[in-house]
């Protein structure tokens, strides 16, 4: 009887043990998965990181989950190797091979799969996107500047690696007008009948048959999903030229002053209709330049300038407003001269940051950021050398 209590009293104490020692195992996965959040994924605009530390059935520890971002495994994995446990890995990343075109002029991205979801950002027609998930209905999409939402999967054409491979190396014309422009079924139509579609600035297209035919004043272009049509060809540039261009405040200003008017829309990202990050990203955009989505990201990029400094601001620096105790950024403005600005709040307007004008706002003016010459540096991409849209050796 004293034997049998001892074992029992031994076994005990091993479980006992078993469990506390996997009760710390478990607590320093959990630690090294939320280092490698914080190191790679801390912001969810940008990143899908779902993955976690848990305790299976048996007791084994295991970490598993998705993430949209390979550094951000690597970093789990490193972070866990550091703090010496051992695990079974269950983790993965979504898909780096499978793509789509956005097929419709302006198509609105939601913060989750359903029309009734908040309005996070657009993308126009020709905009590549990186899928990470496939619904019947909803698409779960990366933006190039990195945002990630759902789009409907109407508003897209899907594409395999191969087949995006074969896009960023056709034939391509991007819609440099600042104003909505129409394509016709033939180079002679003119009936309202007869249009195809609207396309706005940005739109990018493909020539049928890979060589440019211009008819009528018209080039022949193809849609993403395959439709054709006729378009005044003054209203297209070669992809090449305009991600080939330079710093150029005027090009971006012009745009931005083309929208004058036009209604305030939250997650709007296109001259249709565009709220205060989004003016700035078209207006960019135009020069080649892809910039971050919201104005929170876009004030932690380029060469800070101080709100008192304001006099020094050039053309085309961003600027900043928002909670003067917090700093909390909540609008983006672009500068212009002598303490102007446009931007976009009800509408696409004009204000100044001069407290002397008459058309300066009382929102607190937080800091300005100066993209000019912060080109490839963090959240600052020209086109040029995104790899979505061509082929960087």
């Amino acid at each position: 009887m004293k034997l049998r209590t001892a074992l029992l009293i031994l076994m005990a104490s091993a479980l006992g043990a078993s469990a506390q020692s996997s009760a710390v195992a478990l607590d320093k996965a959990v630690a090294a998965v939320a280092a490698a959040k914080e190191r790679t994924a801390r912001d969810g605009r940008q990143t899908v990181f779902d993955i976690k530390a848990y305790l299976d059935n048996d007791g084994n520890l295991t970490v598993g989950g998705l993430t949209s971002d390979s550094l951000a495994r690597k970093a789990v994995l490193a972070e866990l190797n550091a703090a010496g446990v051992e695990f079974a890995d269950s983790t993965a990343v979504y898909p780096y091979d499978s793509w789509a075109l956005t097929r419709i002029p302006a198509a609105s991205h939601r913060t989750r799969g359903a029309h009734a979801g908040e309005m996070a950002t657009q993308s126009v027609m020709g905009t590549p996107l990186r899928v990470l998930e496939k619904g019947s209905e909803w698409w779960r999409v990366q933006t190039p500047d990195g945002y990630i939402a759902y789009v409907p999967s109407s508003s897209v054409v899907g594409l395999t690696d191969s087949e995006m491979a074969a896009w960023r190396r056709s034939k391509r014309f991007i819609v440099s007008s600042p104003f909505q422009i129409q394509v016709y079924r033939t180079s002679s139509a003119t009936g309202l009948r007869d249009i195809v579609t609207d396309l706005v600035n940005g739109c990018i297209v493909t020539t049928v048959g890979g060589v440019p035919k211009v008819e009528n004043g018209r080039l022949h272009i193809e849609l993403p999903d395959g439709r054709t049509g006729y378009a005044d060809a003054g209203h297209f540039t070669p992809i090449e030229e305009w991600a080939a261009q330079n710093f150029n405040p005027d090009r971006i200003l012009d745009i931005a002053y083309s929208m004058e008017g036009t209604p305030y829309l939250w997650g709007g990202t296109s001259t249709k209709a565009i709220d205060c990050s989004g003016l700035a990203k078209v207006s960019y955009l135009a020069n080649g330049i892809i910039l971050m989505r919201d104005a929170s990201q876009q004030a932690l990029t380029g060469t800070r300038i101080e709100a008192r400094d304001w006099r020094s601001c050039r053309p085309g620096d961003l600027l900043f407003f928002g909670n003067a105790s917090t700093g909390r950024v909540t609008h983006v403005a672009i500068y212009d001269h002598d303490g102007n600005y446009v931007h976009s709040s009800g509408r696409v307007k004009r204000n100044s940051v001069d407290p002397d004008s008459p058309s300066y706002l009382t929102t607190p003016f937080l800091h300005a950021v100066r993209i000019a010459g912060n080109e490839e540096t963090p959240g600052i991409v020209r086109a040029r050398n995104h790899p979505w849209y061509f082929d960087i050796e």
